[in-house]
């Protein structure tokens, strides 16, 4: 399936957990993609601000219903890891909609 990537801010080193947080978030964001979402498109953005980085992963798949129980260990080990470095973890998702992940973390 086709993945955009997009770069927005003055790309600047992190410290190494930050990046591996937010590379583990990215491989784990696009595997449930690729495993559960039926896209047809995903789009990837990393941005750097001030005094966040956001990686953004959002796609055109099924969606699903966030108030339903998964017995997944993406979404818990995403948020685990973004919460770890005083981050937050945002999903966005609706049946038939797609679905956006947003990980926000310091620089």
């Amino acid at each position: 399936m086709p993945v955009s990537v997009t770069l927005t801010g003055a790309v600047r080193e992190t410290h190494p957990e930050v990046e591996v947080a937010l590379l583990r978030t990215a491989q784990e964001a696009l595997a449930n993609v690729a495993k559960h979402a039926s896209a047809s498109r995903v789009g990837l953005t990393l941005s750097y601000m001030e005094d966040v980085v956001t990686l953004d992963v959002r796609d055109d798949g099924v969606g699903f219903d966030l108030a339903r129980p998964s017995d997944g260990f993406g979404l818990p080990a995403m948020r685990h890891r973004v919460h770890r470095l005083s981050g937050a973890l945002f999903v966005e998702s609706e049946p038939g909609v797609g679905t956006a992940i947003s990980a926000r973390v310091p620089a």
